[in-house]
């Protein structure tokens, strides 16, 4: 089975992005994971080893917001 975790980006300006985690939970089949995002870029990983991205219209870095 497939878990699918999302976190979501904005900019004071009102520019939104959006993280997608996918990862297979199965307990009797091999592991994967796959990251995508959108309206955003890797940049860094912050303190706590989570990337951290910037904003690919202005290239301003990205806020971790509530949906």
């Amino acid at each position: 089975m497939t878990m699918h975790t999302y976190r979501y980006f904005m900019r004071p300006s009102g520019h939104k992005g959006e993280e997608k985690n996918s990862e297979n939970d199965h307990p009797y089949s091999k592991y994967w994971e796959t990251m995508s995002g959108k309206g955003m870029r890797q940049q860094w990983s912050d303190e706590k080893g989570f990337a951290a991205y910037v904003c690919e219209a202005c290239g301003l870095p990205m806020s971790l917001a509530q949906k």
